[in-house]
């Protein structure tokens, strides 16, 4: 008979495992949505021909109508494209003034070292948020 203490560290032991597992899982399966979101909308012309494509094979769409529907898949192309620019920047303003708001709560040691931790996280945010060609010429907000 196995003795409790070895019956209860293998349970711990495939506990933790799924625990590992399920976590691998969420974050390989649940952010990728809202990142391909993010890359569709990053070129408004790529993302209307895209549209146009998909609408003109799924619907049958002679040419006429792919002509009358191109300039309105481009204007929603191009307002979604300003729609992520302007939440990208809301979005980084945001993080900037409560990492300011909690920085001014700590010390000036601890606040040197978070806002220095806080440097690469905002790099990455930046480059998840901010469209390509935005990132490339612009000052960050």
């Amino acid at each position: 008979m196995i003795p409790s203490r070895k019956l209860a560290a293998m349970f711990l032991c495939v506990f933790l495992l799924g625990a590992a597992a399920g976590a691998l899982l969420a974050i390989n399966f649940a952010d990728p949505r809202f990142a391909t979101f993010l890359n569709k909308t990053s070129d408004p012309a790529a993302l209307a021909q895209r549209v146009d494509k998909k609408l003109a094979s799924q619907y049958k769409l002679d040419a006429d109508e792919q002509a009358r529907i191109a300039p309105l898949t481009e204007k929603m192309a191009q307002t979604l494209f300003q729609l992520r620019k302007q939440f990208a920047v809301q979005a980084l303003a945001t993080l900037d003034a409560s990492h300011a708001e909690i920085a001014a709560q700590m010390t000036p040691e601890q606040s040197a070292a978070y806002v220095k931790d806080n440097i690469a996280r905002r790099d990455r945010a930046v480059a998840m948020l901010m469209p390509p060609a935005t990132n490339a010429g612009a000052a960050q907000p």
